[in-house]
């Protein structure tokens, strides 16, 4: 009997203690504390290191100034690390995530592995948009939308499942354009080889990088086609964009929620239900960093891009937008992210 009584004292103060940190105001709870920032790829890569950014600058702009110690949980493209985060993770603002950019459409996509609603994670920002574009090389006969629906374009991609091929598929059943993929490509750097030795005639990427390729843009070495994004880049007013040549309805739903993942291009979101205060902290801190003339130069020195930043109650509610998609558009889409 003791020994019963015992234990629920013990369940029963670590109820009450449970409580009493999720009543503490956010400069109490972080005071002398750290916070685990997870990112979802292996260290060195544009994610990582921008997540790395954050973490020394957002703890200048957090009440009770706690550390933020960056932990990569790679696997699955994101997937682990957003089921662990939405299921496992503490819920009291200890933690929070740099996440890939796909990774809250895959349960709209129906992928089973995905065991997470994405529009309930806390989201505390979104630090880029993404411009997808595709492109040619300059020696490729190929200079308007319509020559792309008129001659087979073979392009580079890692294999069917990509993200670059993805948006070959897009373009291909709704714009009508003849890409042939070409899989096999490692990564970009082995893509943009291709081009230069004539192998393929096109590629899809986001135009951060295209344009972080200075030599390409200075020396005219690639011709912008189309651009696949809600939105044109300021320096490509001139260049299309893929929506402007779908007309039917269901078709340009597709087409919105096929480009959504590069709207919310760097997301960083916490678990589920986190205390209001500490998600409010978390939210500003981010701005704020992204804002930050010393964070801006550290980005720049990296070689990266922080544009269109979003707070996190902007970037869920264009999430939740996309998620109001009709089935239609939505089989659509699912179809292509199959390679």
């Amino acid at each position: 009997m003791a020994r019963s009584f015992f234990i629920g004292l013990t369940a029963l103060s670590a109820i009450v203690l449970s409580q009493a940190a999720s009543a503490q105001p956010a400069a109490e709870f972080y005071k002398n504390r750290h916070i685990d920032l997870v990112v979802a790829t292996t260290p060195g890569g544009g994610y990582d290191v921008m997540a790395r950014i954050f973490a020394r600058h957002m703890p200048r702009f957090l009440p009770g100034n706690p550390s933020i110690v960056v932990k990569n949980v790679p696997g699955a493209g994101g997937i682990s690390a957003a089921n662990n985060l939405y299921s496992v993770a503490p819920k009291d603002g200890s933690v929070f995530a740099a996440e890939l950019q796909g990774v809250a459409f895959q349960p709209l996509f129906g992928e089973k592995a995905a065991r997470y609603d994405a529009t309930k994670f806390t989201w505390i920002g979104n630090a880029n948009s993404e411009i997808g574009t595709f492109f040619v090389w300059h020696t490729s006969p190929v200079k308007t939308v319509a020559d792309l629906k008129a001659r087979d374009i073979p392009a580079a991609a890692t294999d069917g499942g990509s993200a670059t091929a993805f948006n070959y598929r897009v373009l291909n059943n709704l714009l009508g354009t003849k890409i042939k993929i070409v899989t096999g490509y490692p990564g970009s750097n082995e893509s943009f080889l291709a081009l230069e030795r004539g192998e393929v005639e096109g590629f899809f990427s986001v135009w951060s990088t295209v344009r972080a390729r200075g030599n390409l843009i200075k020396d005219k070495q690639v011709r912008v086609i189309v651009q696949i994004a809600l939105d044109k880049a300021s320096d490509l007013p001139d260049v299309p964009l893929a929506s402007e040549f779908v007309k039917d309805k269901i078709d340009r739903e597709a087409l919105d929620l096929a480009v959504a993942p590069g709207a919310l291009g760097r997301p960083y979101i916490a678990p589920p239900d986190i205390p209001a205060d500490r998600a409010k902290a978390l939210r500003d801190a981010f701005v704020s960093s992204a804002k930050d003339p010393d964070f801006l130069g550290e980005i720049q020195k990296a070689g990266l891009e922080v544009s269109n930043v979003m707070s996190g109650e902007d970037a869920l509610a264009l999430l939740k937008r996309f998620y109001s998609a009709s089935p239609e558009a939505i089989a659509k889409v699912s179809a292509m992210t199959k390679g």
